[in-house]
């Protein structure tokens, strides 16, 4: 009995108490203050089968805010492009085989485009008569840059090399971008230098992400 009653007296002194607690620091900003990196895990499993619906918000860590890592909501459905996107794009009655610097309205400062899938149908490749024996032409994708409106975009041009289509027909290309936030990238390091099949070189990069090497 006299062990319950100090506890209940331990547990009203406890909740009329407004100290501030502090881990890793001797002067705690809050009523608790952790410093340095704290992992909390939590998971929820569902077993209701059935289609997910409605609007959903993702909780990120801020980097802005004052101390550095309070939790946000970021509202998904608020955004216009999402950090990772897969677009599949197609163009239909292209002159030929030839697309030149075809606007994606993605800003190349905010955002890198690649091209991961391309394919040419509705017309043939015209065969290379100027080679022995004849060619035809191997699909040429690249992604370029255009200015608009004091802007750089990134843009789409596809085409046969040295080739263009039998009886100037109009084709139609079908294509998968892959778009990525520039913030998402990480700067491998520059090689400067030279290397070929002829001559060997061996090395390292000189920022090979931890875990690639």
């Amino acid at each position: 009995m006299k062990k319950i009653t100090a506890l209940f007296l331990v547990a009203i002194a406890s909740l009329g108490m407004k100290a501030q607690v502090g881990i890793n620091t001797p002067n705690p900003k809050g009523t608790l203050d952790v410093e340095g990196e704290t992992l909390v895990e939590s998971y929820l499993i569902d077993t209701e089968n059935t289609t997910a619906k409605g609007n959903y918000l993702l909780l990120t860590r801020s980097k802005d805010t004052s101390p550095v890592g309070k939790v946000k909501l970021l509202d998904i459905t608020l955004r216009n492009v999402a950090p990772v996107n897969m677009y599949r794009v197609v163009l239909k009655n292209v002159k030929q085989d030839e697309v030149i610097n075809l606007n994606t309205g993605l800003d190349a400062d905010k955002y890198v485009v690649a091209i991961t899938g391309a394919v040419f149908s509705g017309a043939v490749s015209a065969a290379n008569t100027s080679t022995s024996p004849r060619s035809y032409g191997a699909y040429s994708t690249e992604v370029t840059k255009v200015a608009k409106g004091g802007k750089n975009y990134q843009a789409v041009n596809l085409s046969f090399k040295g080739a263009s289509t039998t009886s100037d027909q109009n084709g139609t290309w079908t294509l998968t971008l892959n778009v990525f936030e520039k913030s998402l990238v990480k700067d491998w390091g520059t090689f400067t230098g030279s290397v070929s099949a002829a001559a060997s070189f061996s090395g390292v990069s000189t920022n090979t992400p931890l875990g690639l090497q």
